[in-house]
């Protein structure tokens, strides 16, 4: 017998199959579009029994779209923000930490346990990349600001510490970012916009996560969501690491993690 569970975002539908022992069968991210029409579309795709199926869970912001079980099939609802802290904690197999989901915005799960705090957010996210990207660069999707980012330089975008103080500080490498877009100037091409735009977005929330930490002892990290399986993410946030006594953690299926959450939540 498999789960699947589903996490109804603002702008994607994440669905996973897994087994009933742990094991991720079946994986698919589908942009916004009607519930039921999502579930059908993945069961049918991957072939899935629905005869083999013992239960649906829905999590996110859209879970309530769904009103009665789904195939005759037992289908619960779990609360977003505990499927976030499951979810970040199964994955990065850890027993405390705070976990960053960066969907369209980013929230922000101080999670223990089996206890879970939503301690605050950012509307900055995966939202804001996106379509900043979408109307300065012309760009659809998260694979073409990828390939935008290896192409960009951020010479002409960013002023960093070199660029504002002769001196050497001890506690700031010279690479480190004084300003974002504070030097952006007609040399910039768009590949280094584009590469701006995502390194704004990736330093801001790293830093508010760097914050949240402040007073906790144990500084574990643990971000997910698509933006978190980047390349250029982990490149950022190893920076930030450098700067701060804070441990990042990208798990792998990062971008699965709060759908995984509420599988886990209800087992």
């Amino acid at each position: 017998m498999s789960i699947i569970g589903i996490d109804l975002g603002s702008s994607a539908t994440k669905m996973i199959n897994m087994s009933e022992e742990g094991q991720i069968l079946n994986t698919l991210i589908l942009n916004r579009t009607n519930a039921k029409k999502a579930i059908d579309f993945f069961i049918d795709d991957k072939k899935i029994d629905k005869q083999k199926i013992s239960k649906i869970v829905l999590t996110g912001v859209r879970k309530n779209e769904i009103e009665e079980n789904i195939y005759n099939i037992d289908t619960i609802k779990v609360d977003e923000f505990i499927a976030i802290g499951t979810g970040g904690l199964y994955l990065s197999n850890k027993k405390e930490g705070l976990v960053v989901s960066i969907g369209t915005g980013t929230a922000f799960v101080k999670a223990e346990n089996k206890n879970f705090e939503h301690i605050g957010g950012t509307g900055i996210g995966g939202g804001t990349l996106l379509n900043l990207c979408k109307k300065i660069g012309d760009i659809s999707s998260f694979n073409e600001i990828n390939e935008s980012i290896l192409k960009g330089k951020l010479d002409n975008i960013d002023l960093t510490i070199q660029d504002v103080s002769m001196q050497e500080i001890k506690t700031l490498p010279k690479d480190t970012t004084s300003a974002n877009f504070g030097k952006l100037n007609e040399k910039a091409t768009r590949d280094d916009i584009i590469k701006g735009i995502a390194n704004m977005i990736i330093e801001t929330i790293g830093m508010m996560a760097v914050f949240a930490t402040q007073k906790e002892e144990k500084k574990d990290i643990i971000v997910i969501g698509n933006v978190a399986t980047m390349p250029y993410t982990s490149t950022v946030l190893k920076k930030i690491e450098k700067l701060h006594n804070v441990k990042f953690i990208i798990p792998k299926y990062a971008e699965f993690a709060t759908a995984i959450g509420a599988i886990k939540s209800v087992k």
